[in-house]
């Protein structure tokens, strides 16, 4: 029996609105120890996704351009929607994890998100599909 993306996601996301600040973006990663922060509307509609890696890239950008990066600045200069990748590719829940890690593997991504007509309902992660396999 094919092993599917609802078995092996994370069904509680934590997400982002477009308008969290900076600050509020780099709490959440510290907070919930995560490396992948979807962004999403108030209706759940997802709008796009950031990594750890993102933020540091656009960390390391602003500071190489002389720009002073104190927590006043990270709060009222920047949102998650400056930084996020925006329209992220998505995968239903009902397919495959095979499908799953095609996906993953040929963007390079480390994160995909499950969306349900447009909906936010999941992530499956590397760290997810490792899970998985190690233990079948």
């Amino acid at each position: 029996m094919e092993v599917t993306v609802a078995a092996i996601m994370t069904k509680s996301v934590i997400v982002a609105k477009p308008e969290n600040n900076l600050f509020q973006v780099v709490e959440f990663f510290k907070e919930f120890k995560i490396q992948h922060l979807p962004v999403c509307r108030a209706n759940d509609e997802l709008v796009g996704i950031i990594s750890v890696n993102d933020v540091v890239n656009f960390l390391y950008k602003m500071m190489k351009e002389g720009k002073a990066l104190n927590e006043k600045v990270l709060e009222v200069s920047f949102t998650a929607a400056d930084i996020m990748t925006h329209d992220p590719i998505c995968i239903h829940s009902d397919e495959s994890i095979e499908k799953a890690h095609e996906i993953l593997a040929e963007g390079k991504f480390q994160a995909l998100p499950v969306c349900e007509g447009g909906k936010i309902v999941g992530i499956v992660t590397n760290k997810d599909m490792v899970k998985h396999l190690s233990v079948s």
